[in-house]
């Protein structure tokens, strides 16, 4: 690579834990690492949520991304060529390394955190890809313990399964996490789907394979799913997709809206379950640790089996965009630093309607 560059610039939580932007030092791959530079980074609501809930000082930003495969000494040892399109997903906690942080201009990653990006997807669409669909799939295949879809089940303890019998709930059926959930939970086979969504959103909803729809704005909403519910079989499996910590809290509603049954499993996409729900990560493939203000770590080690299942669900997500996986909205941000931190804090309130990326490099402030 000629004229290599000196700095790469940032969002980054300062000293104070107040989202900045930053000029890190031009990322210097590590042994089997590959060099990329980012064309798009996908925002998410854990890039702030992570520095209030732990108190991330001194720490560079952002989960996933897409981006070119740059020259560097190390990339012969690896899959991949200067000029390659890949995207994915970096490790997150408390001791990620700046050099893997997705919202700046270059990073560095290790081959396996990537994939190569096929025609059939958008650069920026892959770009706000990895996060969402992963934790969907991780929920649906791992904690909810749903059959992979046949396509990607070879090898696997699912290959030639029945379709499952019983009924996925989704609230927060219009989140990045809960449109990928509904149609891998069609993909899945299963024949009944209901999701909890604002009102404006169910056509799109159906659409994507919900059977059912709920608007979670309705003062009656717990019971009319609860009855909906009482006319189904089989299992229920209970996603929170949504995540929301007050006003109301969104485990507690979903909770509240099952009827009793003699299997009922429960996931959340917060990292602090309520009793009878299980935490689930946008990746299993790194060990990941947080530590809480009151001194708690929260320890997620590395599952290479549940890795295994939740990226087969990611796979069939890949190989099927554009098809069978109906694409949902993707917003691409062009613009300033500032005006992309933003961005980030939009995200606190749950406004967006699919999913924003940025582009960059961000613009200079004149």
């Amino acid at each position: 690579m000629t004229n290599i560059p000196t700095k790469s610039t940032s969002l980054y939580a300062n000293k104070e834990g107040k989202v900045v932007i930053h000029d890190l030092p031009f990322p210097n791959p590590q042994k089997g690492e590959i060099l990329i530079k980012v064309l798009y980074s996908g925002v998410n609501l854990s890039d702030v949520r992570t520095i209030e809930f732990f108190g991330l000082r001194n720490y560079a930003l952002g989960g996933e991304f897409c981006g070119e495969v740059l020259e560097s000494s190390s990339l012969t040892s690896t899959p991949f060529k200067a000029g390659d399109i890949v995207a994915g997903i970096v490790a997150a906690g408390k001791s990620r390394d700046s050099r893997h942080a997705a919202h700046q201009e270059y990073i560095t990653v290790d081959p396996d955190w990537v994939f190569k990006v096929p025609e059939n997807l958008p650069p920026q669409a892959a770009a706000g890809l990895s996060i969402v669909v992963q934790t969907a799939s991780n929920a649906l295949f791992n904690h909810l313990r749903l059959p992979l879809p046949p396509s990607v089940a070879e090898g696997t303890i699912d290959n030639g399964a029945s379709s499952p019998m019983g009924t996925l709930v989704v609230w927060g059926g219009a989140t990045g996490v809960g449109m990928a959930a509904i149609q891998l939970g069609r993909a899945s086979r299963v024949s009944s789907i209901v999701a909890i969504a604002s009102a404006k959103r169910h056509d799109f909803l159906k659409s994507l394979g919900a059977t059912y729809c709920f608007d979670y704005h309705d003062p009656g909403v717990i019971e009319k799913v609860k009855q909906a519910l009482q006319g189904t079989k089989g299992i229920i499996w209970g996603l929170d997709a949504l995540g929301s910590v007050e006003n109301p809290v969104s485990q507690e509603v979903l909770k509240s809206a099952i009827p009793p049954r003699d299997e009922v499993r429960l996931a959340t996409v917060l990292l602090a379950p309520h009793g009878g729900f299980e935490a689930v990560l946008g990746s299993r493939q790194f060990h990941v640790e947080f530590s809480l203000p009151d001194g708690t770590t929260l320890s997620f080690p590395k599952d290479d089996a549940l890795a295994d299942r939740h990226w087969r669900g990611f796979r069939w997500v890949i190989d099927n965009y554009g098809g069978d996986y109906k694409p949902t909205p993707v917003r691409v941000f062009e613009g300033s630093g500032k005006d992309a931190i933003g961005e980030l804090h939009k995200m606190w309130h749950m406004s967006n309607f699919g999913k924003v990326v940025l582009k960059h490099p961000l613009h200079q402030e004149s």
